[in-house]
């Protein structure tokens, strides 16, 4: 209604009328229609995993090295490798895991297919999940309990030979930590 009367009292100004009441107050002027901030996509960077080590298999002394990042941290171990493009074949993820349980992972926002190697304390596969499909919420688990969890590129456990009961054996680089129990 406002803005009818704003309308109405300009154009009889302009028509060269004055209004009805010329010391009654102006209407206020209509304030200008701000649109809401925009709403901020979640961040889609990748973490920094400052923790680096290496694996290969224990019994295999001449075995290919994979170059490890570590997920130590609960917002590490969430982020894992969502929102990568690519990684090369000799490297991978390796998750600290809290405690033995049989953990299950999904595939939210991941967009390689990979591998999911799953570690006891004693460093021993005790399960495999292979070529996992990408961008799904399907639940992964081998039905063992596991402390790691190793991620690699899809084919990658089948072509170094590593299968359930392989042993492995890991090497934490200079800043990263021992592998606790």
């Amino acid at each position: 209604m406002r803005l009818i009367a704003c309308l109405l009292a300009c154009a009889a100004v302009a028509c060269g009328r004055a209004a009805a009441d010329p010391t009654a107050d102006a209407p206020p002027p209509v304030a200008p229609i701000v649109a809401p901030p925009p709403v901020e996509e979640p961040q889609r960077k990748i973490a920094h995993f400052a923790g680096r080590g290496a694996l290969r298999i224990a019994d295999r002394p001449n075995s290919p090295t994979i170059a490890l990042e570590l997920a130590r941290t609960e917002p590490e171990r969430q982020q894992g490798l969502m929102f990568r493009q690519k990684m090369a074949d000799d490297h991978g993820m390796l998750f600290f895991m809290p405690y033995d349980n049989d953990w299950v992972f999904y595939m939210r926002n991941t967009y390689l297919p990979l591998d999911m190697v799953f570690i006891d304390r004693e460093w021993r596969v005790v399960g495999i999940v292979e070529n996992v499909p990408p961008l799904t919420e399907d639940h992964r688990s081998v039905g063992q309990d596991s402390r790691y969890v190793l991620e690699l590129t899809a084919h990658t456990a089948g072509k170094l030979g590593i299968h359930a009961g392989t042993r492995l054996l890991y090497e934490p680089l200079p800043d990263a930590p021992p592998p606790g129990p």
